[in-house]
């Protein structure tokens, strides 16, 4: 199973404000993950400031599966998102982005890609991929 995480799961995971953000986070060595750069560096933006982004590549660091990718994103995939709804700036590339490299879950709490509607993946808050990946794992 294929998943894309947003910077804000990694943010909140990080700093310990959400418990199943935080747990997914705990989980990284045992998922297949991949990630545009752009959520790295998102991510880092918000972290560093209170030097939590140290912590942060450590945590991403204990998983070998683990995967950032730098290449560009098909500009018509991108043009669909943006059609889709999301803003196009981010959000838009993410939902490309997780579409393009065939993730199943994109784990996220971003509005905007809650109300998102797409047969390519599904969105799943982290609590909501926590429950689905115990019940797969049963």
């Amino acid at each position: 199973m294929l998943i894309c995480i947003d910077s804000n799961l990694f943010i909140l995971g990080t700093i310990g404000i959400d418990a199943d953000a935080a747990a997914v986070m705990d989980m990284l060595p045992e998922l297949d993950v991949v990630v545009p750069r752009m959520v790295i560096v998102e991510t880092v933006r918000n972290l560093a400031p209170i030097g939590m982004d140290k912590q942060f590549f450590a945590t991403i660091g204990r998983s070998s599966r683990f995967r950032i990718v730098d290449a560009p994103i098909p500009a018509e995939l991108v043009e669909k998102y943006i059609a889709l709804g999301p803003p196009a700036k981010a959000d838009a590339l993410i939902g490309a982005f997780t579409e393009w490299v065939g993730a199943q879950y994109l784990i996220s709490d971003n509005r905007h890609f809650l109300r998102l509607t797409t047969d390519a993946f599904e969105v799943l808050q982290p609590g909501d991929f926590l429950r689905r990946w115990q019940a797969e794992m049963l």
